[in-house]
């Protein structure tokens, strides 16, 4: 389908690989990179994100879902895939077909998916997963020794890799330590029972940027490939992946004393030259931003006025040196605007405002015709 309305998410892949250099130089030689594209791409676009990140050399692939598994697969993608959250009961049939490799906290599902693997007369690679502070998913840390011994009893499947995740990395390193010290006994706990895992895992962007000596042999960033933070002090040398663009729709003068959008929160101190953009909180803009954000205008920085619309947003371009008309291009966020920035002004963070762009922007490769 034609594009017809102008609001786009430009993915700069270049950039990608270059905060994946980044990442590289950090852990040096050796240390795997499973390249966290869950929540299509933290909202870029899984497929587009995995092919450019596959040809430069990713090794992994982590994924939330089975479906998105199956996504990056028909995509074309090769490398292998790990299910984050599992695969539940009813995702084994899938994942074998796929080839994803299960990431297993519970018994329930190691048994089915035992089973399945059985019936077809197939090896399972998996992951085992234990929670050691995060209190989310993995086996309880307490609880950690039954669960090998009971898995040891399933012989299709062949644990390969041993994981956990960190609660706090960017904020909190004594926590953080604690966490990888028991990840260690777990790992000692596993050996003892005769496992042999090559891969041992437990850092997201935070710890892989932060911490030295917690990589093990694989590390899992997500945010520090599309070019953001992922805490004080750690974004050197990233840049964003994704810039979020508009064109003017409409632009007006309206006087001194009036107001603007819903509520008229912004009422005109002087004489102002209005331009509305067609994009609102449905393309995942927040509402939030309304009377406090700022856009990007031939260079200049200009003020949201008024409430956010679901479909269009007011911004003050009085004070733009060169004349703004019908057709400009904005930036809502990049280089300019920077989503860490928004993020801060809306309470809440990055990840999110990532993973809001709706699906009613379109994400094209920055560059591509």
């Amino acid at each position: 389908m034609q594009q017809l309305r102008p609001t786009t998410a430009l993915i700069h892949a270049d950039r990608l690989r270059h905060n994946l250099g980044v990442v590289r130089s950090r852990v040096g030689a050796g240390v795997a990179v499973c390249a966290s594209v869950k929540g299509d791409a933290y909202g870029h676009g899984a497929a587009l994100t995995a092919l450019a990140l596959e040809a430069s050399g990713v090794e992994w692939f982590g994924v939330a879902l089975v479906e998105e598994g199956e996504l990056l697969r028909a995509a074309g993608v090769k490398a292998p895939i790990l299910c984050l959250e599992g695969v539940a009961v009813f995702g084994a049939e899938t994942a074998i077909e796929r080839g994803l490799t299960p990431m297993l906290f519970d018994l329930d599902s190691a048994a089915a998916l035992h089973e399945v693997a059985r019936r077809r007369g197939v090896t399972v690679a998996v992951h085992l997963k234990v929670d050691t502070g995060m209190g989310r998913l993995g086996v309880p840390y307490g609880e950690w020794g039954p669960f090998l011994d009971r898995v040891a009893d399933f012989d299709t499947l062949d644990v390969t890799g041993l994981a956990t995740h960190f609660a706090e990395a960017e904020s909190d390193p004594t926590f953080t330590r604690e966490q990888a010290r028991r990840f260690r006994v777990a790992v000692q706990a596993a050996k003892a029972r005769a496992f042999h895992p090559k891969m041992l895992h437990c850092s997201n962007s935070a710890a892989t940027l932060g911490y030295d000596d917690l990589r093990f042999t694989m590390v899992r960033p997500g945010l520090a490939l599309y070019g953001v933070s992922p805490g004080p002090g750690l974004g050197e040398g990233l840049r964003p992946v994704m810039q979020v663009v508009t064109r003017v729709l409409y632009v007006k003068n309206i006087p001194a004393g009036y107001g603007v959008s819903y509520g008229r929160r912004w009422v005109a101190p002087r004489p102002t030259r209005l331009a509305t953009l067609p994009v609102g909180y449905a393309d995942g803009y927040p509402r939030a931003l309304s009377n406090r954000a700022e856009v990007l205008v031939h260079g200049q920085r200009c003020p949201v006025r008024g409430t956010v619309c679901m479909d269009m947003v007011m911004v003050d371009v009085t004070d733009v040196q060169t004349p703004v008309r019908p057709g400009d291009e904005v930036e809502l966020f990049g280089d300019g605007v920077r989503v860490e920035e928004l993020a801060e002004i809306a309470g809440t963070i990055p990840y999110e405002v990532l993973c809001g762009v709706s699906q009613r922007v379109p994400r094209r490769e920055a560059g591509a015709p």
